[in-house]
């Protein structure tokens, strides 16, 4: 079973002109496997094995990131999604129904 979670940054504007920059900074994060077009990333286990289900999406809007967890994360991966808010210059994640998540 999947769960989603968006990131929503506490200044948008900055978000959106910073939106090409913020993706290379979140490229290089450790956990970071592949990625798919401009604006979507993947994140796995990088000590896990290197085929299967990979364990998180980003997908990078106009406003905020969406992340959709395919599996259970690992440690490595919510360490990773711990750094998103900073590399965003300050976000906070928020579910489905609008409330705080914690990695």
């Amino acid at each position: 079973m999947g769960c989603e979670y968006d990131a929503l940054p506490d200044d948008p504007a900055a978000y959106r002109r910073r939106l090409a920059a913020l993706i290379e900074a979140v490229a290089a994060l450790p956990s970071v496997c592949r990625r798919v077009g401009e604006r979507e990333l993947w994140l796995r286990d990088p000590a896990g094995p290197a085929e299967g289900w990979d364990e998180a999406q980003l997908v990078f809007g106009d406003d905020c990131v969406r992340l959709a967890c395919m599996t259970p994360l690992s440690a490595a991966v919510r360490a990773d999604l711990r750094a998103l808010p900073q590399l965003l210059g300050g976000a906070r994640f928020v579910d489905d129904d609008g409330e705080a998540a914690a990695f």
